[in-house]
This record gives structure tokens, C-alpha cells and sequence, in this order.
């Protein structure tokens, strides 16, 4: 090989300006020959202040986020802040980004042990699992971690819920340290509530949830621990890569019984443990306009000096056309199998993708399961979607992010039911105070994610379905709506116009039919409605404003206190 030839005297000077980057990039895919707008506004505004440790950057669903996140690693790579590494929630997701690198001709790859990686050619694109777990190769060895220079963290929100269940340790029933743990536990939880522990750890009742005392969970510190680090071996999986990353914490932690599993969760997340993260010298987290940014304090730690670096775009008109209607909210009366015949008749003609919390409610949808994407089809079934080809209803399990269905691919998307509550803690929480404001955030953001599914693009049309007993009590009777983003907002009172409407015009209850009707505005590309939807959307503006209970920073400041033994403060 003659590579002395192809040794250049003088290397010539990157460029590191986003757009810049994007317009010269040599083997990009037709397609690609211009940035949209808002990309090249988010990318001037972040250039301007780069060099902060923390920027938080808000885009809706659909306005291209991948592309902006890759060119601005790639520009930290041309300035030497590598090595840089683009972060996903799941593996599913880190297909999706290589192959949006590979038609933007930018060098990706998924081996963290890759020679460009590692030189910092290429960036690295990966789960969030790979960087938080109990032995990540990213800061929790003793030696030889993997240095980070630039990180992305996409859908921070779904990334959140991974690295809050990476701080857990569940122990299931059938296993001996849940045995051992019930036994240290078992004289001090019958004095304390002898009919829930007779419930759960004698009747087996899977209803029912039990706290520790945090005076006996206190007391049996030493105890607990031994357990622990008995059972701390790759045949415990939960122990062995939960302990490392709570151990700092696990005196202040939450231990809660069920007849199934014993659950140890922190009341923050030390994320200062994966070391590498915690010295990256830019950190970029990029999240939909989400109306709640308390989860940056709480489970990243960020402080209200980073919360000043959110980079939004202006406008919302970044975003696509939703037509939403509710039918049981405008008729009580409507039955659910109503609803589901008159879908079923739509999918006959659009796709329509209908999002539900469990495989136990797809049954009601997809009796014999073969409309229903699982794990090891939901790739082909999503480019069956995107084919443009007429596929007709499908079914998605709890997958409430990540799934791109631009155009044809979904005209209609249904939301039945509540996203399901991640842990126990959440569902112990919901049943000691169901009005919680903490939960509520929660759940209405993963709504909300759900929601911008089926829409890619701000000349994207799709008519969103809610339905479920729970989706009403949680939007409306308690307020809900309120943390919509002021985009999903303006969409839904616009749409709640329409109902009011039909409402008056053929007296208090619309039949299903009519309700529906209303559905072929967005199904049929209606030319005023359009036009309505965009002139909304316009005037709105995004906030860069952090909008952050008081309570958890409060909280955060008392658990960052307690790890450092700063028991006073």
C-alpha cells in the first residue's frame, strides 16, 4: 500500500459551523440538499454557546432532531471535543440514527471499541443502558473507563425512565434474598401493619404494596447490606448492576414489598457515579417541548445556572397538523366497541396505528396477535408503514416513543389507555396519593409522546383518537391539559372549538357518526383546516424559560446533601 503518497503535508482546518457542515458534507442522499429552518436557527443558537457544560435543546417531535444532533457532534469532533457519542433510549432507536448518519455520509458506528470512534473520526451512537449500569465501561471501572468528550442524550424524558430503573433493584419473590430480606423485615411489619403483611407475604395478594419504615429500613442498614453483596453475582442481575450505582444512597432509599418482587429505589439518582459522563466537557440534552423540565433536576442533576441554556425554536410551526377527538369525553354514551368499529372501518381505507399500555389490552384490538407488533417483527412492520403502501391497522404495545411514522405511514393514531406506571414505587405512590402532580407530569408527557408519533414534518397530517375511562380522568377531570406543551395545547383547544361546535349544533349528545365525521377534516387533507391549524400554530411561541416545581429542586438539594453525609444541611 503506498500510503506515504497519501500523507498530506498540512491538515486543512475543519470547518465547525452546523450549517456549514451540513451544506459541505459530500455524499449526502437526495433528500438532504437544504436544512429546514428551525434546524439552522437551533444550530446558530447553539453554536453561540457551545462551550457550556450543559445545554438543554427542545424540538418537537418531528422537526428533524437526529439530523441537528448529528451535525453538532460532528462539529464538536471537527473543533477536537471528541471522542462524541449520540445516546438513544433503546436499541431499536441506535438503527434508526446510524442509518439517518448513513444518508447524511457522516461516520457512525455502534462498537464502542471502534478504532474512529476511539480516535474521534467517528461517533459513537449507542442505549443509555450501555452508559448507565453497575460496570459501565463509561466510569464505573477501577481503571481504563472509556472518556467521553461530547455526549448527546436524545428523548431525555425516555431516557430518564431507563436510568431511574438502572438505579433499582427488584428482587423477585421466587428468590432467596428476597426471602432472607423478608425475614429481617417480618417481626417489625407485622407491629406495624399486621393485615397488609398477612395480605402480601402470607396470602400472596398482588394487590396490595407495602413500604419499609424508613426507621426499620435505617435500623437494618448492616443487615440489608450483608444480603446484598451475598447475592451481588452475575445470577442476580438486578443486585449486580444496581448495587454499585445506589450503594452511596441505599441508606435513604425506598424498599417497598409486594407479594412478586421487593423493590429498592434512591430518592435521586446519583448519576455523578458514571464518571466519565460527569466530566464530559459538553453535555447536550435534546427533549420534545415538554411543559415540565423538573426531570433534568431530578434524575440529571442539573442546576438552576444549566437551566438557563434551553435552546427552543421560535415558533411551533415546526410541527405537523393534529386533528384530536375524544369521543366518549363529547358522548358518554358511547360504547368502546363503537369506537373500535368505526376505526376498524377507517383502517379499511388509512393506516391507522393504535397505541395501547399492555399486550393484555392489544387482545381487545388483535385477538390473534397478528396485527400486533412485538420485538421481533416491529422492524418490518414499520417499513411496511413507511412503504407507503394502504397496511391497515396495527397495533403497538407501550411504545409511546421512538417510532417514526411520517405521511401515509399513520393518518390515524389512537391513544387507548394510560401509558402503564413504570415501577412499583410509581404504582405504591398512586395508590397513597393518586392526586400526585409528580405522576401526572409523568404520565401526560408519555401521552403526549405517544401523540407525536404521526406526525414527521410541519406539512404532516394526522387525526389523533383518545379513548379509555382512565385517559379521561387523567386529561380532563384532573387537568391533565395543563402540562401539555403550548404546542399540543394550541392543538387541543383548537380541536375542543370543533367538538363545542358539534355539541351545539345537533343538541348535547353527537352520535359516533358525527363525532367521526369531524375526523375526515385531517383524514382528507381539509384545505381550511390546514390553513387554520397553521395560522395557530404561528402565533405561538415556545418559552426557553425552565419551568421547575420548587419541591424537587428542593428535594434534589436534600438527597445531593444526604450522599455526602452533609446530614445537618
Amino acid at each position: 500500500m503506498n500510503l506515504l503518497s497519501k500523507l498530506s503535508s498540512s491538515a486543512k482546518a475543519k470547518t465547525i459551523e452546523p450549517r456549514e457542515i451540513f451544506m459541505t458534507l459530500p455524499s449526502k442522499a437526495p433528500g438532504y440538499g437544504y436544512p429546514r429552518d428551525v434546524q439552522s436557527e437551533v444550530w446558530k443558537k447553539w453554536f453561540d454557546i457551545r462551550n457550556e457544560k450543559n445545554v438543554i435543546l427542545k424540538m418537537n417531535t418531528g422537526s428533524g432532531k437526529t439530523v441537528v444532533g448529528l451535525i453538532m457532534l460532528q462539529s464538536c469532533l471537527n473543533e477536537e471535543k471528541g471522542p462524541a457519542i449520540y445516546v438513544v433510549p433503546d436499541n431499536y432507536l441506535v438503527k434508526q440514527v446510524i442509518d439517518e448518519a448513513k444518508r447524511l455520509g457522516i461516520s457512525a458506528t455502534e462498537d464502542k471499541d471502534d478504532y474512529s470512534y476511539s480516535n474521534s473520526k467517528a461517533i459513537l451512537v449507542t442505549s443509555i443502558q450501555t452508559i448507565v449500569n453497575g460496570y459501565s465501561y463509561f466510569g464505573m471501572r477501577e481503571g481504563g473507563n472509556y472518556p467521553i468528550g461530547s455526549i448527546i442524550i436524545d428523548d431525555v424524558h425516555a431516557c430518564m425512565d431507563k436510568i431511574i430503573s438502572q438505579f433499582m433493584i427488584k428482587i423477585d419473590a421466587e428468590s432467596d434474598a428476597y426471602k432472607e430480606l423478608i425475614a429481617i423485615f417480618s417481626s417489625s411489619l407485622k407491629d406495624y401493619n399486621p393485615k397488609n403483611y398477612i395480605d402480601i407475604v402470607e396470602m400472596k395478594d398482588c394487590r396490595k404494596k407495602m413500604l419499609v419504615p424508613y426507621w426499620e429500613w435505617q435500623r437494618q442498614q448492616d443487615n440489608i447490606y450483608r444480603i446484598l453483596t451475598k447475592y451481588d453475582n452475575s445470577k442476580n442481575s438486578a443486585i449486580y448492576f444496581g448495587l454499585p450505582l445506589i450503594e452511596r444512597s441505599l441508606e435513604t432509599s425506598d424498599c417497598i414489598i409486594t407479594a412478586s418482587a421487593i423493590e429498592i429505589s434512591p430518592k435521586g439518582i446519583d448519576l455523578d457515579k458514571i464518571s466519565s459522563l460527569e466530566e464530559a466537557s459538553r453535555r447536550i440534552y435534546m427533549s420534545a417541548t415538554l411543559a415540565d423540565d423538573s426531570v433534568f433536576v431530578s434524575a440529571l442533576g442539573l442546576n438552576t445556572e444549566d437551566m438557563k441554556n434551553i435552546i427552543t425554536p421560535e415558533n411551533a410551526n415546526d410541527i405537523g397538523d393534529r386533528l384530536i377527538i375524544f369521543p366518549k369525553y363529547v358522548n358518554s354514551d358511547i360504547s368502546e366497541i363503537e369506537i373500535k368499529e368505526k376505526i376498524e372501518k377507517i383502517a379499511e381505507k388509512y393506516n391507522v396505528v393504535i397505541l395501547v399500555p399492555s399486550f393484555s389490552r392489544a387482545k381487545f384490538w388483535d385477538e390473534r396477535g397478528i396485527r400486533t407488533a412485538t420485538k421481533d417483527n416491529i422492524d418490518k412492520i414499520v417499513a411496511a408503514l413507511k412503504s407507503g403502501k394502504h397496511v391497515g391497522k396495527i397495533i403497538f404495545v407501550n411504545r409511546y416513543d421512538g417510532i417514526d411514522l411520517p405521511g401515509d405511514a399513520c393518518r390515524m393514531l389512537v391513544i387507548d389507555g394510560l401509558p402503564p406506571l413504570n415501577s412499583i414505587k410509581d404504582r405504591y405512590i398512586q395508590s397513597v396519593a393518586p392526586q400526585s402532580t409528580v405522576l401526572l407530569r409523568e404520565q401526560v408527557q408519555r401521552i403526549e409522546q405517544g401523540m407525536g408519533r404521526g406526525i414527521r414534518s410541519n406539512d404532516d397530517e394526522c387525526c389523533i383518537v383518545l379513548m379509555g375511562d382512565e385517559l379521561t380522568d387523567v386529561l380532563s377531570r384532573n387537568r391533565g391539559i395543563d402540562y401539555f406543551s403550548v404546542a399540543t395545547r394550541c392543538q387541543y383547544d383548537l380541536s375542543k372549538q370543533l367538538w363545542d361546535l358539534l355539541v351545539s349544533e345537533t343538541g348535547s349528545k353527537p352520535t359516533i357518526d358525527q363525532i367521526f365525521e369531524l375526523a375526515n377534516y385531517s383524514l382528507e387533507k381539509n384545505a381550511e383546516w390546514v390553513a387554520t391549524c397553521k395560522e395557530n400554530l404561528a402565533a405561538v411561541k415556545y418559552s426557553n424559560e425552565a419551568k421547575v416545581d420548587e419541591k424537587i429542586v428542593a428535594q434534589r438539594k436534600a438527597f445531593e446533601n444526604a450522599i455526602n453525609m452533609q446530614w445537618s444541611d
